[in-house]
């Protein structure tokens, strides 16, 4: 072993925090080595850490039910706006009065698909365009986000090899963690500041 190399091995024994090891003379997160149960648990519990909640549906079909479920339950109308994804359009909305197009100023609730998310940090990933217009991450009251779980990754990296994977080219990819919040105003924290003030997120399982 080189001078280099032994400087190098105390330097990363000495800074490597308990969550990261050491592959190929990089820092990779451990969750990225994890099986995909592993990286659930991670997601839920940093989503929630982020005041965002988040519940489980079996597939696609049972969302609409999930969905009049938690606008009941949160004293919201029975209406959501939603862009133009198929999988939204193909479903049987039932009691739930649905409308699309771009999200609207003063919308009581809004729902979108995230492409990905990150289990490191409870970070859903949303792409942009007429299938999930960006304002709808934004101007609604309430914000509801479809997450299949095959799509959670362990962190930056694998959304990043996800995005080239897939060949996804949309003009923002918005990156969204929780509620919008902010302490600007007298240092207190304040939930929907400059968008949606509850995030609920409907994981799929298939």
């Amino acid at each position: 072993m080189s001078a280099r190399d032994r400087i190098l091995n105390r330097i990363r024994q000495a800074s490597t925090p308990d969550d990261v090891a050491w592959q190929g003379g990089g820092a990779t997160p451990a969750i990225a080595m994890t099986d995909g149960a592993d990286r659930m648990d991670r997601f839920i519990a940093q989503a929630t850490a982020a005041d965002a909640t988040v519940s489980r549906i079996d597939n696609m079909a049972a969302l609409p039910a999930a969905l009049a479920d938690e606008l009941r339950g949160r004293n919201l109308p029975a209406a959501i706006r939603h862009g133009a994804d198929p999988a939204f359009t193909a479903l049987d909305w039932g009691t739930v009065e649905t409308s699309q197009g771009v999200g609207r100023i003063d919308e009581p609730a809004t729902l979108s698909r995230a492409h990905y998310a990150m289990a490191e940090t409870g970070t859903l990933v949303l792409a942009s365009g007429p299938d999930n217009p960006v304002t709808l991450t934004f101007l609604g009251e309430t914000h509801f986000v479809v997450l299949k779980a095959s799509d959670i990754k362990a962190g930056f990296e694998g959304v990043f090899a996800a995005v080239r994977q897939d060949g996804l080219a949309p003009r923002t990819l918005n990156m969204v963690t929780g509620p919008s919040r902010s302490a600007d105003i007298g240092q207190v924290l304040q939930l929907g500041a400059h968008g949606p003030i509850a995030l609920h997120i409907f994981v799929v399982d298939a």
